[in-house]
């Protein structure tokens, strides 16, 4: 695969390729996105300070990644001795959208006026992947001003059908 984009997105794919099966690729995603939160302002300035020797930063680094697979603490302890500590969200995010498109996962950012229970959110997910022809990757916000209805977006195809939307073209309309 070649080497393209962002920083971020260029060592998440040096990563999937080192990678010698899906069960790997599996459990580098699991790491990627259980440390990646750890990885916040505090911990990255911790990381980075230069009054303490970057052999007992890697030292340190080493021993809180112990159970994680050997690539994944490999590349961590690349990006503290590059000073790029800071990318691991990134590279995370990255990580799990190279293995999405992989498989012909599509991501979803749904909307609606109102938090919809987990079983409406399945039954959802399922019409869209069924209408769309695509495996989806769902995430869910709440937007009262939406009144009714709901929004989703699909790649760069938004679907609109919430009733603040209807309400917006019907004044349009009203207006010409």
């Amino acid at each position: 695969m070649p080497l393209s984009g962002s920083a971020a997105r260029r060592y998440a794919e040096a990563l999937l390729a080192l990678a010698p099966d899906e069960r790997a690729v599996l459990e580098f995603r699991a790491s990627l996105e259980k440390l990646s939160p750890v990885f916040d302002r505090v911990t990255v300035a911790g990381l980075r300070d230069p009054s303490v020797p970057m052999r007992q930063r890697v030292e340190a680094l080493s021993s809180a990644l112990a159970g994680e697979p050997t690539p994944v603490r490999s590349l961590l302890v690349l990006l503290l001795e590059k000073d790029r500590i800071a990318l691991v969200p990134q590279i995370a995010l990255a990580f799990g959208d190279l293995v999405d498109r992989r498989e012909g996962i599509a991501k979803a950012r749904i909307t609606t006026a109102v938090p919809l229970e987990v079983n409406e959110q399945k039954e959802l997910v399922r019409r869209l992947e069924e209408t769309s022809g695509q495996k989806l990757r769902a995430t869910f916000a709440v937007d009262p001003t939406l009144i009714g209805g709901a929004k989703v977006q699909i790649g760069d195809h938004l679907i609109d059908s919430s009733v603040h939307a209807k309400l917006t073209a019907l004044g349009r309309e009203l207006a010409s």
